[in-house]
């Protein structure tokens, strides 16, 4: 489908859309109508497995959430209208989603492809966790950690700049444009350093409001990918709209992303299930992604690895991989950091049902909620691509079963918040090699996962 031909089409429908109030809309719209639409489909997951095993449970969901997604539509901020699609324009322009996608170049091209639950073929691996507060002088010995791992098969930058010649960086300024520009050129940099030079980047990272991000897109490659995150639950304005456009008109590959709230607006675990869902159709439909992503986090813990998160995140995505083709990404967020046992179980039990659920992508793993200085390693980034490469070789069941082993080991470490170490304590920041500490966990929890049958090489 022209991608700008549907550009024009949800401008219009911001502009004359139904009028309706903000409140209205959060309480109308998405609390009571995903109560009204989880009663009516009969939606309550009673399973006490993580991974999921009930098909009619995910068809039901799918269906649900595009229903929702027609009655609730979008609201856009700006002109405090609704953008609102029908259930049958909703369900072809699904059929327009792209099934494969191209990303990087040269020896660094990969081919990211719509699977389904059982696939043979591992997901991508963007392996880096997402803006971790770090020194200036540790974003390109950070980056470089992650870039030299072969199984990194996209990357974003792991750390942001939060300088620019001395002064911090302040949003819709000129040092937001300053800040854009170098990080992207500085990932170009720390790419070739690498011998990676094609990589796909994925970003701007640093680019908080619409300023950085318009002025530096036009430095990414055809084969680079533009993220560009929504308000939640199901919201827009100009500034989304803004980078939206400009990806369009530079003929680029768009990855938005929606970010729930476990227990917020959306609700329970029923009620996420198909606001999940539908939010993932959204950014298909709606905002045009190539690829469609999602970070959904738990209140209390800020991950995405609870029990619950992760039974959410099975049931959503088996749902999209059973009834289209759209491609999806999940990034993931754990409480434990480098250096503990903690984050490398979260790792496990996450790529695990991520495989098992369908996912095109995985984006992470994003250790100590992503909030602890310089608490980011390319030593997770090497495990999580072992494990993700591994998990196409076992069933569901085994799947399943090495999931809750996992999960059994870190579920009790959750609110004690094992943040671990930061790079330049597990790291030598000039060989940019893991430290011993380091190393000897991944390989003992690595060893572990081995003689619970996950077949690492």
């Amino acid at each position: 489908m022209n991608q700008r031909a549907l550009l024009f089409d949800v401008i219009r429908r911001s502009i004359e859309g139904p009028i309706v109030a903000e409140q209205d809309f959060d309480m109308n719209h998405i609390y009571k109508n995903l109560k009204k639409t989880v009663k009516k489909y009969n939606i309550h997951l009673e399973s006490n497995s993580i991974i999921n095993f009930d098909d009619e449970l995910a068809d039901k969901v799918w269906n649900a959430a595009i229903e929702f997604l027609a009655n609730s539509g979008i609201y856009y901020k700006d002109t405090g209208r609704i953008i609102q699609f029908t259930e049958d324009e909703i369900r072809n322009r699904i059929q327009y989603a792209p099934k494969e996608a191209q990303y990087g170049e040269g020896n660094d091209k990969v081919i990211e492809r719509a699977r389904t639950a059982d696939d043979p073929n591992p997901c991508i691996s963007m392996g880096s966790s997402v803006n971790v507060p770090c020194e200036n002088k540790y974003f390109v010995p950070i980056m470089l950690s992650y870039l030299q791992e072969p199984l990194v098969d996209i990357h974003c930058p792991t750390t942001n700049l939060t300088t620019i010649n001395g002064m911090e960086l302040r949003t819709r300024t000129p040092l937001e444009i300053l800040a854009s520009w170098e990080e992207v050129e500085l990932y170009r940099h720390v790419a070739k350093m690498a011998g990676r030079p094609g990589i796909c980047y994925n970003g701007v990272g640093i680019s908080v409001s619409d300023v950085g991000q318009l002025s530096a897109a036009h430095l990414m490659r055809p084969y680079d990918s533009h993220c560009v995150g929504i308000i939640s639950e199901l919201k827009a304005d100009n500034s989304i709209m803004n980078k939206i456009t400009q990806t369009v008109l530079l003929d680029g590959q768009c990855t938005p992303y929606a970010n729930p709230i476990y227990g917020g607006l959306g609700g329970g675990l029923d009620t996420q299930l198909v606001l999940l869902t539908a939010e993932m159709i959204a950014l298909s439909v709606v905002f045009m992604g190539t690829t469609v992503g999602t970070t959904p986090t738990h209140p209390s813990f800020f991950s995405s690895t609870t029990k619950e998160i992760l039974q959410m995140v099975s049931v959503a995505f088996q749902a999209i991989s059973r009834n289209s083709h759209i491609m999806t990404r999940l990034t993931h967020t754990m409480v434990g950091g480098p250096a503990t046992k903690t984050f490398l179980y979260e790792i496990i039990a996450s790529c695990l049902v991520a495989t098992k659920s369908g996912l095109a992508r995985l984006q992470g793993p994003r250790g100590a909620t992503g909030a602890i200085e310089g608490a980011c390693t390319g030593l997770e980034a090497r495990f999580q691509g072992e494990v993700l490469h591994a998990a196409v070789k076992i069933d569901r069941e085994k799947a399943e079963e090495i999931v809750q082993k996992a999960y059994a080991k870190y579920k009790d470490d959750l609110d004690k918040k094992p943040y671990g170490k930061p790079f330049w304590e597990i790291y030598d920041v000039d060989t940019i090699q893991p430290k011993e500490e380091w190393l000897n966990l991944y390989e003992e929890v690595r060893a572990e996962a081995i003689e619970w049958g996950l077949p690492i090489i």
